[in-house]
């Protein structure tokens, strides 16, 4: 059984700042989490963020990969994305043109964080 630690991290797209999540509560009405850093704490809306989970993984410097880091595996920009159709993590291409690739613990091991999508925009660029 996979022992796989549940964490998030969120993107304040109004403060562009990027926090580790504290609690989440999800509801049919709505969701609301708090974000949490060494000095502050905030609440905010679900339109202002972008959550990531955790994948599970770290790469080979030993840094956690979260959904949508761009990640350097092979000499190949990728981005981790959750893959609905598998039912599992996947990585594609920064530009999103080529098919997805399972991603677990063999990729990891071959691959560098480079940064994420929303903090690091730049790195979209093929």
């Amino acid at each position: 059984m996979l022992n796989i630690e549940l964490k998030f991290r969120a993107f304040n797209k109004k403060s562009k700042k990027l926090y580790r999540s504290g609690a989440l509560s999800f509801s049919t009405e709505r969701h609301s989490f708090m974000i949490y850093t060494d000095k502050e704490m905030e609440a905010v809306k679900d339109e202002d963020m972008e959550i990531m989970q955790f994948t599970g993984q770290k790469d080979i410097n030993n840094k956690e990969i979260f959904q949508r880091d761009i990640i350097l595996v092979d000499e190949s920009k990728n981005i981790v994305v959750w893959d609905n159709n598998r039912g599992g993590w996947s990585i594609t291409d920064v530009e999103r043109k080529l098919k997805m690739t399972p991603f677990g613990r063999s990729e990891a091991n071959r691959a560098e964080v480079l940064g994420n999508e929303f903090e690091n925009p730049e790195l979209l660029n093929p």
